[in-house]
Parts: structure tokens; sequence; C-alpha cells
């Protein structure tokens, strides 16, 4: 599920949301941080200080023109606060990068596996008030909905096809093959889990050799310079690769992968909603910066492909509000 980003993020997105009317004048940023700052040192309750915090960042960030958004980002990143939100372990790693990308298999695993993927003793009781709080965000909630329903596609292929072939986009440590009923029970064929982060397939290959996954170091390029077999696949799914790639590569990504399916083979694609209630805390707090994508945007990914050669193409929710899902069938036998 993670993966180094192949090109550098694109500027924020400036858009106005359409739920909850914004006021009719942004907040100042440096209020916003000073009161935010007060109350954790006062010990007030984490939770409602960061829901105050990420809905104006979230009215900055979607209201102001892009040198706006930047300054209010550098005013965060140089106020006092930011050492107090950087207790919470989720937000530290993401600025500090240690494998040099925000989004790493370890980060994620924060958000999938909570107090359990934490390091013992290496937290201070504000930290855990934090992540605590972050595990319940829409990001972190949206985060453990996408493995669940990757685990029922992956579930639901080897129920209408005997061994399926299944390749996974940018897989993390591959956390949904827990979740997975196919693949525990070894009901698949061929499993490739593809990532351009080594220390990622390292724990794929620890956690799953013994169930025949095999591992593929390599950028998401592999999927359209011959390295895998075209028409291979039953399933090919990308749980958070997208978010970290631009649309022109998106877009040559899922045609490729078009052509990589069997006949009835489905594509599986999902990314961050271009309305995520909490990207600019992302953004801001812990340097995460993703391309944010609408139900259009997501449609205009699949231009590339056929429409006589596709019996679905649809976009729709991805199991929660802040994830977009674009699905496509190859027609053909099962589709």
């Amino acid at each position: 599920m993670t993966h180094m980003p192949l090109q550098a993020a694109a500027p924020a997105q400036i858009f106005r949301p359409a739920s909850a009317p914004l006021a009719s004048a942004p907040p100042d940023p440096r209020h916003l941080l000073d009161e935010a700052l007060v109350r954790l040192r006062g010990a007030a309750p984490a939770a409602p200080v960061l829901e105050a915090l990420t809905e104006g960042l979230r009215w900055l960030r979607n209201t102001a023109a892009p040198s706006a958004w930047q300054r209010s980002v550098a005013a965060l990143r140089a106020h006092p606060l930011l050492a107090l939100l950087h207790e919470n372990p989720f937000a530290h790693r993401g600025f500090t990068k240690p494998r040099g990308y925000a989004g790493d298999a370890p980060m994620l695993d924060l958000l999938y596996r909570g107090e359990a993927a934490l390091e013992p003793g290496r937290i201070t009781p504000l930290g855990l008030q934090l992540f605590r709080h972050e595990l319940a965000a829409p990001h972190a909630v949206a985060a453990r909905e996408r493995l669940r329903l990757v685990a029922g596609r992956i579930d639901a292929v080897a129920e209408t096809r005997r061994n399926p072939h299944v390749l996974a986009l940018g897989c993390g440590h591959l956390r949904e093959a827990e979740l997975s009923a196919a693949v525990r029970a070894g009901r698949i064929g061929r499993f490739v889990a593809l990532d351009q982060d080594a220390a990622s397939l390292a724990m794929v290959q620890m956690e799953h050799a013994a169930q025949g996954i095999e591992t593929l170091h390599r950028s998401p390029k592999a999927t359209f310079d011959g390295t895998l077999p075209r028409g291979g696949f039953d399933l090919i799914y990308a749980t958070t690769l997208y978010d970290d790639l631009t649309d022109r590569l998106a877009h040559t990504v899922t045609a490729a992968c078009f052509a990589l399916l069997r006949p009835g083979g489905r594509l599986v694609v999902l990314n961050a909603d271009r309305d995520m209630a909490d990207a600019g805390y992302l953004e801001a707090c812990c340097d995460w910066v993703r391309f944010l994508r609408d139900s259009p945007g997501m449609m205009r990914l699949s231009h590339g492909i056929p429409p006589a050669e596709a019996a679905l193409c649809q976009v729709r929710e991805g199991g929660h509000p802040a994830t977009q899902m674009l699905e496509i069938v190859r027609r053909g036998e099962g589709a």
C-alpha cells in the first residue's frame, strides 16, 4: 500500500467544499495556532482542540489562494504548536520521512493497527491522546475501509474463478491479505505484490512467503514496460498508490493495467476524495501531500480504455466518503 512518489506532489487544490457553508472571512492562522497551543499546554482534551484546528486548516486550504495557503503552512511549521503535534507518532513520521516519503508502510500500519503498532514506552501522554484522535479521523477510518474493500474484492474473485491471478500495486505491507479468507485458505493461484520500497517488500516476504505471494521490487512503470504479462490477471488493485500519482501517470497506469487483465478481469483503484475533510491537517502538520480526486477526476483516468472493451466502468464511494473508487471490468468470460 505504500510507495515512493514518482513525481513531486501538486500544489494544493483550491475548491469550496459542498458540505457546510463557510464563514465570510478565513480564520487568522496565527490566532488558530496560538489558541490550539494554549489549550494543549493547559491540558485541555486533545480531541476538541484537534477538531477545531483541522476545521480551521480545512477552511484555509479550501478558500485561500495557493500562495496564502503556503504561508499558513509556513506559519505552522515555525510555530511551537508543531512540536506538540509531533508527539503524535503518526504526524512525526509523516513529517520526518525516515524512508524519504510520507505515507510509508509503517506510517500506514499506525492507522491500520492502532496502538498495537506503537513502540512500547516511546510515546508521551499527550502524544497518546493525539494519536487516539488520529485513529478516529476521517482519513484513518477511510484507510481501514480501503483494506476491507480490497480484501472483499480478493475473496470475490476467488469465489468466481479457480486459482485467480492477483496483482497489488504499491502493496506496502499488504495488510489486506490478512483480512482475505481466500489468501489464508490458499485459493489464489498467483499473487504478485509490487512496490518500489524494498523494506516494505521484505516484510511481505517474511509474513507471506508461506502463502506463495511473490514480491516485485519495481515502480508502477512495471505495468507498461513489459515486465508483467498482458492478459495475465483476474484482479488488479491499487489501495493507496494513486494518491501519489499525477493525472498523466495515473492515466497511463490505468490503461496499462486494463491491458494486463484477462477477459472478465477487474481493476479496482482507490483514491483520496477531493473534499477530504482533513487534507489541510495532513499537509500542514504531517507534510503528507496527496493527489485528491473527485468522481469526474477519477472517471477521466479511464478515458484511454476503449468503451467496447469494458463491460463495466464506474466510479463510486470507496467504502467511506473520504475515498473514491474507480472499478473497470474487461469484457469477456465472467464479466
